[in-house]
């Protein structure tokens, strides 16, 4: 909401949602092509020729794999936002909620939910998944009907223009305005960036599928554009249900979600719709955690991890465990660095009263999940752009579309796929909250010039997707037969590419595609 406000989050939300399902569709006709579980990695080594696809699979491969690595961490992250915002709500004199160990070990156990149905069996992980569609269609229903019934019994609705026509500049956090308005609606767009994001997850589970070629593309373009019709009318019903906009801005809970639910549904409802949100974000962790542990398996399968042989062991279940715990040791290790800045922040100003300081905190908990959150969807979108740009420059004439494609407009929703994945890669990179300041320029109390804002504002994203991309290229390139390039000459393969185009091929005589 600091971002724009009503206004833009409509707008941002809708574009982004639309740029979103035609990037799925570019990726499906590939997928469709090229349904194994490695996803986009083989087919930047596909498209990419003798010459340059060994190099731009190592490459994707290291990017994808590292943004699932950071997804993770950041939804089970925003899970326990929701938990914390229950607790207090339901007990607003506790302090615990304010301190940073407490925030990483609600997110540790969260983490630990997460992975044990991808480590003990298939049907406990379909289970699994069955238990967080209901919980999905739940707060569905939940959005739909109790909040606006609940709004015209209790409260009042907003109208047509505090909704479409309601901007707020919220990025300025110092007394001089050093964001424009122009520069809000633009960082606006993330609103909806760090939800439609992981489109490759269903072309990780290929090798699992039966009628791949076709489930696969489907699950990718279907999923994101059912995701996008279905949430603009329930976004709309969640703003014109708010009752003091100034009150969610000004709210110190740790989680924006617990001041608008406090309005709209009273404590007590607030307190069990978190409590549902928590369930559900834990449940879409684990769907996460299950696209990263394929990928880490995949690619493990290949070589590109160290320690490789290890981590590619399947289980007597014929699931990748060992895969498994390098993804949550890495989860837990990325969380403890951002809750990490709030813990070292609370030894400083620990001259300070529990009631100051816990006013204080609270929104660093909130603000420094986002440092790393923009490389979740920055690396697993640049990744897509390599075979999106392949599919039409080096591997176009190589290219064999499969019985479902785009047809005619694969090359302009191709153009379009990849001129947002550049625009929202750059937008990425920039600051979320000026100042971006190690000193802060608001005022503090006596005793506290001590600043938030150098852990709360400043975008680590470009340095990390800065250091992932030098160890990726070191890998490489080193020398002494060492580097990648000496004897990465593609991505394992369970079935040859010929052969499972045959299979394709006899699934429909007839190729499916957009009219």
């Amino acid at each position: 909401m600091y971002t724009g406000g009503p206004t833009p989050a409509f707008a941002n939300w809708t574009m982004v949602g639309g740029l979103s399902t035609i990037v799925s569709l570019s990726m499906a006709e590939i997928a469709a092509a090229m349904p194994v579980a490695g996803g986009i990695y083989y087919w930047s080594y596909r498209l990419g020729g003798d010459e340059w696809g060994p190099f731009l699979s190592w490459m994707t491969a290291w990017w994808n794999w590292m943004g699932w690595i950071c997804v993770v961490p950041g939804v089970q992250q925003g899970s326990t936002n929701f938990l914390l915002g229950a607790i207090e709500i339901a007990y607003p004199d506790t302090t615990i909620v304010s301190q940073g160990w407490f925030a990483w070990l609600l997110t540790a156990i969260g983490m630990f939910f997460a992975m044990a149905p991808n480590i003990i069996s298939q049907r406990v992980l379909r289970l699994y998944f069955r238990f967080a569609t209901f919980i999905f269609f739940t707060l569905f229903l939940l959005f739909w009907i109790w909040f606006p019934v609940q709004t015209a019994m209790t409260g009042q609705f907003q109208s047509r223009a505090g909704v479409f026509n309601h901007f707020y500049n919220g990025i300025n956090g110092g007394e001089t305005q050093q964001a424009s308005d122009a520069y809000t609606w633009i960082i606006g767009i993330l609103f909806g960036a760090w939800v439609f994001y992981g489109y490759d997850a269903s072309a990780h589970l290929a090798e699992e599928t039966h009628d791949a070629s076709v489930v696969v593309a489907k699950g990718m373009w279907i999923s994101t554009l059912t995701a996008w019709v279905l949430s603009v009318p329930t976004l709309i019903i969640i703003l014109f249900c708010i009752q003091d906009f100034d009150g969610i801005i000004s709210a110190t809970y740790s989680n924006n979600w617990a001041e608008y639910l406090v309005q709209t549904v009273g404590s007590k409802g607030a307190v069990a719709i978190l409590s549902i949100l928590w369930i559900d974000s834990t449940c879409a962790a684990a769907s996460c955690f299950m696209s990263a542990q394929r990928v880490t398996f995949a690619i493990s399968r290949d070589g590109v991890l160290p320690f490789s042989k290890y981590f590619r062991k399947l289980s007597k279940n014929k699931i990748p465990v060992n895969a498994a715990f390098l993804v949550c040791g890495l989860s837990i290790a990325i969380t403890c660095a951002v809750i990490g800045s709030s813990v070292a922040f609370s030894a400083i100003v620990s001259i300070l009263t529990d009631e100051d300081f816990h006013d204080r905190l609270r929104p660093l908990l909130i603000l420094s999940s986002t440092n790393l959150r923009p490389l979740q969807p920055q690396s697993t979108n640049f990744s897509y752009l390599i075979p999106i740009v392949a599919r039409h420059t080096v591997g176009r004439k190589s290219f064999t579309p499969a019985q479902w494609n785009l047809g005619r407009y694969s090359l302009p929703l191709g153009i379009v796929a990849g001129i947002y994945i550049l625009f929202l890669f750059v937008v990425l990179l920039l600051p979320q909250l000026y100042p971006v300041t190690a000193v802060s320029t608001q005022s503090r109390p006596s005793g506290c010039d001590i600043v938030l804002t150098r852990q709360t504002t400043l975008n680590y994203a470009p340095i990390c997707i800065g250091i992932v991309t030098i160890v990726s290229l070191v890998g490489w390139i080193l020398p002494f037969g060492l580097g990648g390039r000496y004897w990465f000459k593609g991505p394992k393969k369970t079935i040859e590419m010929d052969e499972s185009r045959q299979v394709v091929s006899k699934q429909q005589e007839e190729p499916i595609h957009l009219q």
